[in-house]
């Protein structure tokens, strides 16, 4: 797949195509959101809409996922919060009828922008994480400048979307947003080449042999995703059966975590891998997937694991991982922070073979595909009634 250039405001002035939709976000780095609008960029592309994909900064390791077609345009912001005036010049300029946003911090962006603007354009906001961490709010005071804009701006928004039960549950206790349409949709995962890409080999380091068991987890390396937990529980693990940890992402705490491996006496069995572009590969050869996360919007990665066929295990963090698994029928929850309990479920896993995927297991699968959630954003949310007809969508979901 080739990927479209990226073109700056300054190039889109001389452009007078109207595109049917902007997806809005911060960037193209490797985050759950992000991949979910570029799936749904792809989505819509193919249903013949035109898509602008609008990011405040050209940045991330997504760049090249991007599907073209779609008409990429970066706003050059040095931050997020700076990129009001070039969002404002791109809706003057561009006058897409829908903007979708994802991301708290654009998602601030594009209600200042609905209020602020002259254009009139019906937006549409994705929550795709939690508004709080675990906890009472009233303690986590970092928090508090970030929920002062929320509950300022997103009264702005006509609708909202919201990747989970919980989220949209949140989302509700936000003044002002009580009578605002939620719909609950959850994340577009699953789509055309998922097995392909699945069927690949990973990239493994050499000091893991072929056929060496190993659990995995994957995620950006920050505090929410409960890393250190997962080391100390992994450390109990692996003194009584002999195995690896793999964990794929980039962030700000390696050395932290590196260092808690050292600690732990686990370096040699630990492997932070950084950024793969083919996670699925991993996860088709995984003995365990883990979540280990304090809070999540949605998890993404565990539909991923569950669909290559990996035995998963969650923390019960809201507000995904339970609907997810449903209620544990497909899955191992334990408690957020209890590293004995995460322990015994890894150990557990890891003694059994992998099995099978049952035909209940394909059957919930198909809740988070690609062509399922791109025909609720279609019919439920009525985005697109100007641009296509009942017959052509009927057309679309057939094909």
């Amino acid at each position: 797949m080739t990927a479209p250039a990226c073109i700056s405001l300054s190039e889109l002035v001389a452009d007078e195509t109207r595109p049917d939709i902007a997806l809005f976000l911060p960037t193209l780095y490797s985050g759950g959101a992000e991949r979910v609008q570029i799936n749904l960029a792809k989505y819509f592309l193919d249903r013949g809409l035109k898509v602008d994909l609008v990011v405040c900064k050209y940045f991330g390791s997504l760049k090249d996922k991007v599907p073209n077609g779609v008409r990429l345009v970066s706003l050059d912001a040095s931050k997020v919060m700076f990129s009001l005036p070039a969002y404002l010049r791109y809706l003057r300029i561009a006058r897409p009828p829908v903007v979708l946003s994802s991301v708290e911090n654009a998602n601030i962006i594009s209600c200042l922008g609905k209020m602020l603007s002259f254009h009139r354009h019906r937006l549409v906001v994705r929550l795709d994480n939690s508004l709080s961490e675990p906890g009472l709010l009233p303690l986590q005071m970092h928090r508090w400048p970030v929920m002062a804009a929320i509950a300022s701006t997103f009264h702005a928004a006509d609708e909202f979307v919201a990747v989970s039960r919980g989220l949209k549950a949140q989302l509700r206790r936000v003044p002002g947003l009580g009578k605002k349409p939620i719909h609950h949709i959850y994340n577009p995962i699953i789509g055309k080449g998922f097995d392909a890409q699945a069927g690949l080999a990973p990239e493994l380091p050499p000091s893991i042999g072929s056929g060496e068991r190993f659990v995995l987890a994957v995620g950006r390396l920050h505090k929410q995703k409960g890393y250190r937990h997962l080391l100390t529980a992994f450390a109990r693990v692996v003194k009584q059966r002999p195995s690896h940890l793999v964990i794929l992402g980039e962030g700000d705490d390696r050395e932290e975590l590196q260092g808690l491996a050292d600690s732990l006496g686990i370096a040699a069995h630990v492997h932070l891998l950084g950024y793969k572009p083919n996670a699925l590969a991993y996860m088709r050869q995984a003995s365990v997937f883990v979540l280990s996360s304090h809070a999540e919007g949605f998890g993404n990665v565990i539909v991923e694991a569950l669909a290559c066929g990996a035995p998963v295990v969650s923390t019960d963090c809201p507000h995904g991982p339970r609907e997810i698994l449903a209620d544990g029928r497909y899955g191992t929850l334990v408690p957020v922070g209890d590293v004995d309990a995460l322990a015994d479920a890894i150990a557990a896993n890891l003694d059994k073979p992998k099995p099978a995927l049952s035909n209940g297991l394909k059957q919930h699968l198909q809740l988070f595909s690609i062509d399922a959630i791109g025909r609720q954003y279609l019919e439920e949310l009525d985005l697109f009634s100007s641009t296509i007809s009942q017959n052509e969508l009927a057309k679309a979901t057939v094909a």
